[in-house]
């Protein structure tokens, strides 16, 4: 069976914008950030393979080892980090955006996702409920992504500036 994925989440960043943009800085760092990440291996300098450990209920019969690779884009101007998904590697086709906006002191940040997940198995019985489910399932990995991403710039040591001396 396969399931689509259209996912967007919101969250207000406790940071200024100038902060959250640190997230553009190191690419690894961020997304190493996203729940239940098993492995995330470089392919070339701005595509990378995600490995996931198992999503879902096993009980039930309903879980996926998701796996799939992207072309990662971050245009420092726009505030954001897009990806496009690369055919020929795992079981899935996932492109999104990860968009920052400035919000007075604070920053907006938005992720979206969108994309199919191929060959899931599933019953007969529950395939009615697996979609809803597994789209359940990865919008909560999502947003304790934002809120993990969140923590970590909050908690940020600023670094110390000194002013300028006044030539004489």
């Amino acid at each position: 069976m396969n399931i689509n994925l259209d996912i967007e989440r919101r969250l207000l960043l406790p940071v200024d914008h100038a902060r959250a943009l640190s997230l553009l800085d190191d690419l690894e760092g961020t997304i190493g950030r996203f729940p239940n990440l098993k492995t995330l291996t470089r392919l070339a300098d701005d595509s990378y393979l995600w490995q996931m450990r198992t999503m879902g209920v096993r009980i039930a019969k309903i879980a996926h080892d998701l796996s799939y690779a992207a072309r990662y884009e971050i245009d420092r101007d726009a505030g954001a980090i897009r990806w496009q998904p690369l055919k020929g590697h795992g079981n899935a086709l996932i492109g999104g955006e990860i968009r920052l906006a400035e919000k007075g002191a604070q920053t907006e940040m938005l992720f979206k996702v969108e994309g199919v997940m191929h060959d899931v198995p599933v019953p007969l019985l529950y395939r009615p409920l697996a979609g809803p489910f597994i789209v359940s399932k990865m919008t909560t990995l999502i947003e304790r992504f934002l809120a993990r991403t969140g923590e970590a710039l909050a908690t940020k040591i600023p670094v110390k500036t000194f002013p300028k001396k006044k030539s004489s």
